[in-house]
């Protein structure tokens, strides 16, 4: 009888330590295994492995990121992590060094980006050249990045944007629309003179408008008549203190009907300045200021009727990331508008990525493969304007639907990704799964009741803090593929 209760006890004890020498082994043994000939390798789970994000619960996922970040409501604050740090001994009056961080830990809480078959070479091209801005041997590049409400007002855009000028160098905030779609910017305040008008193509068009004209915003802004001796105006303060308020150059994306148009600047209140004789049609007024502009009045004498289709803050070198918000969006009128503007427009901006960030409007009511093969047709058109430009395609957040007075992911959410996914894939573009990157299936309501709260109580926008968190986490998956391939050119 005592044999008998003793071997269990053995075979608990038998299992134990087969436990523990396996325990042992994943301690001892390297990270890459241990080669036992050829290109065999053995190799062993490690306890990270064991205990990955991917095990954890929607509700634990948002805990760990909260936990691994200090992320504020200010984009433009330095607390939040980054692959890429700051060295604390290059501090005196140079530019700080910046060197890589412990990669192999970041992997684990990166969600990476996913490319068609080849992986990220064709993001290469476009790291080369950020790599010679930060070594002086190219003036500047730029990123557009196309979305919906979730990156209205820079949402999202600005964490990106000072994170990589802070890096690449560049300052402003790039293309902003003449009269504002919302709220005040933290880069500058605006007043303007005149009875401007603003018309957008997505969201409710008016029909008195029978050109499709719009620009690549998706907007402009019809200059008004001038008044009793003063000519429409725009007027800016800029806040300095911030790298997206340092502004050094101004260009101006319009359309006249005559060729004696004319722009007027007046800098610090002190400085003015004419660019006059614009050609009849779209143009460009470009103009750059050597000193630190605080204020600025552009005052337009064009007649009525004539377009702004946006204006460009921009440092005279470095990185822009443009903000190209479109409240309602799903992403599928850039086929609709006209077509010759818009290139116009992209070849003066001159990009070197594109990201396209929608989704989630479509996602209660349209269909999967119409979006798909709809979204498609989107993409067919940046390689038409913008051949040999890589886009990569954000998708939708997670968003909740009340379901007998529970929270859960809408039911069609996950084939609206797939589309996307599969769109930009199919037409050779990468695509960074913002759903799952956040946590997946039932995500949402996690970064709602998270403290602090991460998503507003409509379920479906982040909160000031939420956003940066997400921009983060993408910047981070964007870096990371950058940082790999410095390496790999590295040991060529």
């Amino acid at each position: 009888m005592l044999y008998l209760c003793m071997k269990p006890f053995r075979t608990f004890i038998f299992f134990a330590a087969v436990l523990l020498l396996i325990s042992l082994l994943a301690l001892l043994v390297p990270e890459q295994g241990i080669g036992i000939g050829g290109d065999l390798r053995l190799s062993f789970l490690s306890f990270s492995d064991l205990t990955r994000a991917d095990s954890l619960s929607p509700g634990e996922r948002v805990d760990r990121l909260l936990s691994s970040s200090s992320i504020t409501d200010d984009p433009e604050s330095d607390q939040g992590t980054d692959i890429f740090l700051v060295n604390e001994m290059a501090e005196q009056e140079q530019e700080p060094q910046v060197i890589p961080v412990n990669v192999d830990s970041l992997k684990q809480q990166i969600y990476r980006i996913t490319f068609p078959e080849g992986g990220a070479g064709q993001l290469h091209p476009y790291f080369a050249s950020l790599s010679k801005i930060s070594s002086g041997r190219t003036r500047h590049t730029r990123i557009l990045h196309f979305g919906d409400s979730q990156i209205e007002n820079n949402r999202m855009t600005a964490l990106i944007r000072y994170r990589l000028q802070k890096h690449f160098g560049g300052s402003g905030t790039g293309l902003v629309q003449a009269i504002p779609l919302y709220s005040r910017s933290l880069s500058y305040d605006q007043e303007q003179s005149g009875d401007w008008l603003r018309y957008t193509y997505f969201g409710k068009r008016d029909s008195t408008i029978t050109h499709k004209s719009y620009g690549i915003m998706g907007a402009f802004a019809s200059v008004p008549l001038p008044g009793e001796g003063e000519w429409p105006s725009l007027q800016y303060t800029f806040n300095s203190a911030r790298r997206s308020g340092q502004v050094s150059r101004i260009r101006i994306f319009m359309h006249s009907y005559v060729d004696s148009a004319s722009v007027a600047l007046q800098i610090n209140n002190n400085y003015a300045d004419t660019l006059d004789s614009l050609p009849d049609g779209f143009s460009v007024a470009d103009y750059r200021h050597h000193e630190r502009i605080d204020h600025l009045k552009l005052s337009f004498n064009l007649p009525e009727g004539g377009r702004i289709y946006g204006i460009s803050f921009e440092s005279d070198g470095g990185l822009q990331v443009d903000n190209i918000a479109m409240r309602g969006g799903s992403g599928l009128i850039f086929t609709r508008m006209d077509y010759s503007t818009q290139k116009s427009m992209l070849d003066e901006l001159s990009p070197g990525l594109i990201l396209l960030q929608y989704g989630g409007n479509v996602v209660p009511y349209m269909n999967a493969n119409y979006y798909y093969r709809a979204f498609k047709r989107q993409l067919q058109f940046f390689k038409q304007t913008c051949p040999g430009v890589p886009v990569i395609v954000i998708g939708p957040s997670d968003m909740s639907v009340k379901e007998e007075g529970v929270f859960v992911t809408y039911p069609g959410l996950e084939k609206i990704r797939d589309a996307l996914k599969n769109a930009a894939l199919e037409s050779g573009f990468g695509f960074w799964d913002l759903y799952e990157a956040m946590g997946g299936y039932n995500s949402m309501a996690s970064f709602v009741h998270a403290d602090p709260p991460l998503a507003s109580t409509d379920y479906v926008h982040f909160t000031g803090t939420g956003i940066n968190l997400v921009a983060e986490m993408f910047y981070n998956a964007f870096m990371l593929e950058f940082d790999e391939f410095s390496a790999e050119r590295s040991t060529e």
